[in-house]
Formats: C-alpha cells, sequence, structure tokens
C-alpha cells in the first residue's frame, strides 16, 4: 500500500506537520481589547512635564492665598486702633466746625453766611451723632445720610464742610477748613484701606451698646433694691 501511495498525496501530508509547527498569528481583531497602543516616547515625556507645570500653578496660588490670609489677619488686628483714631478726628473736626460756625453767627453776619452757619452747625451735629456709636443713631443715619458710609460722597461732604468754613475768612475758619480737609482724606484712606471697616464698626457699636444696656439694667436693678428696702 505505500508504494500504491499517490506522490501528490505524500508531499502533502509531509507538508502539512511543518505548517502546523510553524502557525502564524492571526491578524488582530478590531474589538480586540489588547490592541491597545503601546505609549511612545513622547507622551511618556511630556506628562511629567504637564504634571509638574500643574503643581507649581497650585503651590503658587496656594501660596498666594496664605499671604493674602497673613494680610488680611495684619489688617484686622490693626483695624480696631484705626477706628478709634478715626473717630477722635471726627469729633475733633465736627467740634471745631461747629464751634466755628456759632462763632460766625455770634458776629451777626449777612444772610447769606448765616445760612451757610446754620447749615455748617447741621453737619457738624451729623458727624457728632455718627461717631457716637449708637446703635439706633447709626441706623437713623443710615437710612437719611447714607453717603456718609461711602468714601467717596463722604468725601466730598467734608470737602463741602471745609470750603464753608474757609468762607468765614477768620483765623479759626481757616484752621477748621485744614483739619476738615486732613480728616476727609484720612477718611477715604481707612474706608479704601481696609475693606472690612463698617463690619468692624457696626460690631464696635453692638458691644458698646450691650455695655450701655448692662448699666442701665444695673441702675434699674439697684433703684428697684432701694425702693423695695426702703418699704
Amino acid at each position: 500500500m505505500d508504494g500504491e501511495t499517490p506522490s501528490w498525496l505524500e508531499a502533502s501530508d509531509a507538508a502539512t506537520p511543518a505548517r502546523a509547527s510553524n502557525p502564524t498569528e492571526a491578524p488582530p481583531s478590531a474589538f480586540s481589547i489588547d490592541d491597545t497602543p503601546e505609549p511612545s516616547a513622547k507622551t511618556t515625556s511630556t506628562a511629567p512635564q504637564t504634571d509638574n507645570i500643574a503643581g507649581t500653578i497650585l503651590n503658587s496660588m496656594a501660596a498666594k492665598s496664605q499671604a493674602e490670609e497673613a494680610a488680611a489677619a495684619v489688617d484686622e488686628s490693626d483695624l480696631p486702633r484705626m477706628i478709634l483714631f478715626m473717630r477722635v478726628a471726627n469729633l475733633l473736626a465736627a467740634g471745631l466746625l461747629i464751634a466755628c460756625s456759632i462763632v460766625e453767627l455770634v458776629s451777626i453776619p449777612g444772610i447769606g453766611v448765616w445760612i451757610l452757619s446754620i447749615y455748617a452747625i447741621c453737619g457738624g451735629a451729623l458727624i457728632c451723632c455718627l461717631e457716637t456709636q449708637l446703635k439706633f443713631v447709626r441706623r437713623a443715619i443710615a437710612m437719611n445720610f447714607g453717603f456718609l458710609f461711602h468714601s467717596v460722597y463722604r468725601f466730598i461732604f467734608y470737602m463741602l464742610m471745609a470750603s464753608v468754613v474757609w468762607f468765614y475768612q477768620g483765623v479759626l475758619g481757616y484752621i477748621t477748613a485744614g483739619l476738615l480737609a486732613g480728616v476727609a482724606v484720612f477718611n477715604t484712606y481707612i474706608l479704601c484701606r481696609y475693606p472690612t471697616y463698617r463690619r468692624m464698626r457696626d460690631k464696635i457699636a453692638e458691644e458698646e451698646d450691650k455695655r450701655i444696656e448692662a448699666k442701665i439694667s444695673q441702675e434699674v436693678r439697684k433703684q428697684a433694691m432701694s425702693s423695695v428696702m426702703g418699704r
């Protein structure tokens, strides 16, 4: 039987093991999960650079925010002293404004100067009421004279009062006008330099209101106890 086997069949049988021993790899499928291309050298080299840039930006932003918080903390610690100095300066300027206007009224001036003096006295009284830090007074002023809480409008108001006393043409008037102009510049600086000025002033006003209420209640209790003991 071996001698009767056709030559083409013997050749195919001999070639079959050779093909089985050297199988060719199948082409990759379009849906295979192992077909992800390996990252190139360019991609792997740019990824760390991107991470470094992002980290640098985040670190700089964090450092900037910390510096701003530290500056705000310094401003907050310095603000009460500046508020006290500002109150004293405003009260002094308002007192001189009222005194200068009263002196001008006593001298019996013309009708125009007389009207300006009345206006200046009212302006000085308004400043004094604002600096008393009483809550109900400040609320009424804020509702009717809100320009005093704005840096630009407050500066204009002070300069207007300074021009009125400058019109008196006296030594006291010139001194008062200069003081009002200086206080106007200082007020504008404080209002622009410390954005939390109004909140801090409200806090101080509330604390003063509480102290006043505590003193009033203490006096009421003393009077009640004295009246009970007197009976």
